[in-house]
C-alpha cells in the first residue's frame, strides 16, 4: 500500500505544482534581487545624467569666461580695477570720505554737577538731577 499511495501522491495535480513551486523560489528570489539592482541602477543612471548636464553647463560656463578674458573688454576691466591709465589720460582718484573732514566731529560733553546730591546721582544712577 505505501508504494500504490506514492504513486498517488506523485500523480497528483497538488503535488506537482508544490514540487514547481518549491524548485521555483530560488529563481523568484533571483529574480526579486535583480529587479531591486536594476532600480538602483536607474536611480545612479538618473543623478548621473543630472550630474552630467550640470558639467556641461559648467563647461560652457567656463568656455565663455575664457573667452571674455581674452578679448580686449576684460584686459580694459582689469586695468579699471588696477587704477592703470593709458598714456593720453590723466588718474583721478578720489579720497575716501573719512579723509575729507577737516576737523573731528563735535561730541556734546555735559557740565560738571554743581551740588553733592547731583554728584551723588551722576556716580551711582548716570543722571543729572536738576538743582534748586
Amino acid at each position: 500500500m505505501p508504494g500504490r499511495y506514492a504513486l498517488l501522491l506523485w500523480k497528483s495535480p497538488m503535488m506537482w505544482l508544490l514540487v514547481i513551486g518549491l524548485l521555483s523560489m530560488p529563481l523568484l528570489a533571483d529574480f526579486n534581487s535583480r529587479l531591486a539592482y536594476s532600480r538602483a541602477l536607474a536611480v545612479e543612471a538618473a543623478e548621473l545624467q543630472h550630474q552630467i548636464a550640470l558639467e556641461r553647463e559648467r563647461h560652457e560656463a567656463l568656455l565663455e569666461f575664457r573667452a571674455y578674458v581674452q578679448s580686449d573688454a576684460y584686459v580694459a576691466h582689469w586695468a579699471r580695477l588696477a587704477r592703470l591709465a593709458k598714456d593720453s589720460e590723466v588718474m583721478v582718484v578720489p579720497a575716501p570720505q573719512s579723509e575729507n573732514r577737516l576737523t573731528p566731529p563735535m561730541v556734546n560733553v555735559a557740565s560738571a554737577p554743581n551740588d553733592v546730591a547731583s554728584e551723588w546721582a551722576v556716580l551711582l544712577f548716570g543722571l543729572a538731577t536738576t538743582s534748586k
